[in-house]
Parts: C-alpha cells; sequence; structure tokens
C-alpha cells in the first residue's frame, strides 16, 4: 500500500466535485459554439468533427502540442476551414454563449468542504478534470457548482495541458509542474479508467464511488474507495501539512 501522507491532491471535476450528465452536457456545448459559425458549418458536421476531435485528443497520444492546437488543426482539416477563423469563432462562444449551459451542472454538496481541508493543510490542490475543454468552461462549471476556479493552485485545461488522462504523460505533466514525486500525490476521482490510471506513475488513488463511471477496456484498482464523506474523514488524517 503506497504511503498514506500526501503533499498534493489531485481532484477530478465532472462526477466528483459536481454533477453533470455528460451525454446531455457536450451536445449543448457544441450547439452553443454552433450558434456562433453556423455560417460556415452545418451542426450536423460540426458535432462529429467535434466529437472524433476529442476522441483523438483521448485516444492518440502526442505530447508535441497542446491539446487546444491539436484539436482546432483537426477540425480545421475535417471541416475544410480556416484555423484562426474557427478559433475566432470559438473565442467569440466562451465571451456569449456559456451562460446557458449552466443549469446543466448541480452541486456535490462535500465538494466545498473537501477543498476546505486540503487548504487548511496547506497542501497543493489540482483541478485535474480531462483537459479536453478551455479553461474559461473549467472555472465556469466550478462556479455553477458552488466553487472558488482559484482555490486550485493548478487547473488542467486544453490550453495548458499536451495530454488527457489516462494517459501516463497526463500525470506525469501534473507532478512535474507541481515538483512533487507522484508518489506523494493523492488522485481523486470517480472513473475507474481515466482517473485511476494515476496509479501506473505512482500516485496513490482514492475512488469517489457516488457517481462511478465504470468503463469498457482497461481499468484499474483504487488503493482506497468510499463516499465524499469517507473521502472527508480520511483527507484530515492523512494530508502533509
Amino acid at each position: 500500500m503506497p504511503s498514506p501522507l500526501f503533499r498534493a491532491v489531485l481532484f477530478d471535476l465532472d462526477g466528483t466535485l459536481l454533477q453533470v450528465e455528460m451525454r446531455n452536457f457536450i451536445p449543448r456545448y457544441i450547439a452553443g459554439f454552433h450558434a456562433c459559425c453556423s455560417d460556415l458549418v452545418s451542426y450536423d458536421l460540426l458535432q462529429r468533427a467535434m466529437r472524433s476531435g476529442i476522441h483523438l485528443l483521448l485516444e492518440t497520444e502526442c505530447g508535441e502540442h497542446t491539446n487546444e492546437d491539436r484539436l482546432f488543426t483537426f477540425l480545421a482539416g475535417r471541416l475544410q476551414q480556416n484555423e484562426e477563423e474557427l478559433r475566432e469563432r470559438f473565442a467569440r462562444f466562451l465571451v456569449s454563449g456559456l451562460e446557458p449551459l449552466a443549469d446543466a451542472i448541480l452541486e456535490i454538496p462535500e465538494a466545498g468542504s473537501l477543498l476546505e481541508c486540503c487548504k487548511l493543510a496547506q497542501v497543493p490542490l489540482v483541478l485535474a478534470t480531462n483537459p479536453v475543454f478551455p479553461k474559461d468552461l473549467i472555472t465556469a462549471r466550478c462556479r455553477w457548482a458552488g466553487l472558488d476556479p482559484d482555490a486550485f493552485d493548478l487547473l488542467t485545461s486544453f490550453e495548458n495541458s499536451r495530454y488527457c488522462k489516462p494517459q501516463h504523460g497526463y500525470f506525469i505533466e501534473v507532478a512535474e509542474k507541481l515538483g512533487i514525486d507522484p508518489r506523494d500525490c493523492l488522485m481523486v476521482g470517480n472513473d475507474t479508467s481515466h482517473d485511476l490510471s494515476a496509479t501506473d506513475i505512482g500516485m496513490t488513488t482514492w475512488l469517489v464511488d457516488s457517481y462511478l463511471i465504470d468503463r469498457d477496456g482497461p481499468t484499474w484498482q483504487p488503493d482506497y474507495r468510499g463516499s465524499h464523506q469517507e473521502l472527508l474523514g480520511f483527507l484530515r488524517i492523512h494530508l502533509a501539512a
């Protein structure tokens, strides 16, 4: 069993710190983007390209370019559109089109207490959400769930990340940015694949099973497992101040 004393905590977002049904959220997200570029491409073509682009990030490890650059290069090629124009339309969407998505996000009552516990212990906090979305959308989802995005020392988004979960490079990149040995980190999430793969680089994992995601394909066993309330009790004992 890994060391029970941690110097950093990584929290997944969706299903861990907030509730969201991605099968409903992603179509609305794409529709919001499409509203800003409907003169360029049909919704059907855009949604297929966006989904394929997200799958590319999740399934193909690169490491040379940010996820943002990879996504927009892919979209420009697939849609046969100018990449800078697509980026400009997407930026317009981020400014004016996010708020209609707010009602898709629900709070998890214990989430604030979990973050406060970590801050009291003065350990770095990472919002380790899969970086297929822009920072503005990630911080907006935090706010809609009653969380302060500034509580996190690092937030992974498609602008600052070159890998995605469950790729090992994702967790290595986070540990390097923190300057902390992966063996001193706790990864908390609800996904037996995307989150628990952190175990392969030496991170300890906690599976929050309130909103469990158990995917087809490779999965990992957690070092610890339990509810949000059980996690809170665990953190109060096992954080290195």
